[in-house]
């Protein structure tokens, strides 16, 4: 499907449902079934929820699946062009082409599923440091520890997600494929890939024109492509920041060595 379709994509209890160009994708738990448009009946917008029900042979029940609680408007407008996208030579049995797998994740989406991860394992170890802190050492230093660590952290993690941009920012201009991209709104241009498809990149400014970088691989995610002074100013200041978390970081440590002598 292309960016500029206007056919919505519908996420609810159910899970997420969106239409590609010949199938119909639906997202829940970390599973993914694909529905081609050659295995739908009917797609039918039920007020706050949508059924895809599927062909089945003559007298069996179809499958449907549904996705509750998305905008009744949404869900009108998805049924009434999928329904138009549907082609008129359809399979007896549409359960049969159902296929599922496990989505594919976008380095966004493994970096805050493992951010997540460590957020967990931060605040157990967290807790309980400062719960031995309190019961062997300063009770008063243990709750400074338990409010600053995770700040501190959050910090630092900030710091190191901030470094991404950097990183981007100098290594695909030489390595990756630059192209123009044309100003569309506050922090919006426009640009299209090697394969056709128009994207935006999200780049700070109000140019006409600026050149964005994108990794070959990653054709929807294009840094801007600055001058080598702006980039080194830019990394500057993002280094700084990281290493003003590291250096809180530090002290925490300290704090909890020190609530532990104390006892």
């Amino acid at each position: 499907m292309s960016t500029t379709s206007p056919i919505p994509v519908l996420r609810g209890s159910g899970g997420t449902l969106q239409a590609e160009e010949d199938a119909l994708v639906l997202s829940r738990r970390r599973r993914e079934r694909r529905i081609p448009l050659q295995a739908v009946r009917q797609v039918r917008a039920e007020g706050r929820a949508l059924a895809v029900e599927l062909t089945a042979p003559a007298g069996a029940t179809p499958a449907v699946f549904r996705v509750r609680g998305v905008s009744a408007a949404a869900a009108t407008v998805f049924a009434d062009a999928v329904t138009a996208r549907l082609p008129e030579d359809r399979e007896p049995d549409g359960a049969a082409l159902v296929t599922e797998g496990s989505p594919a994740e976008s380095e966004d989406g493994a970096y805050f599923r493992t951010l997540r991860i460590c957020a967990w394992g931060v605040a157990l170890v967290t807790v309980g440091v400062a719960v031995a802190m309190a019961i062997v050492g300063s009770w008063v230093l243990a709750v400074a520890f338990l409010i600053g660590n995770p700040v501190t952290l959050g910090i630092v993690v900030l710091g190191l997600y901030g470094m991404r941009t950097p990183y981007h920012e100098w290594y695909l201009p030489r390595y990756g494929i630059t192209v123009e991209a044309v100003y569309r709104g506050p922090r919006k241009y426009a640009y299209t890939d090697l394969h056709g498809r128009a994207r935006t990149a999200d780049v700070a400014g109000n140019a006409p024109t600026v050149r964005v970088a994108y990794h070959p691989d990653r054709p929807g995610e294009a840094f801007a492509a600055y001058s080598w002074i702006r980039k080194v100013f830019r990394t500057l200041v993002r280094l700084a920041f990281l290493l003003v978390g590291l250096s809180l970081f530090v002290y925490n440590i300290f704090v909890a060595v020190d609530g532990f002598r104390r006892g």
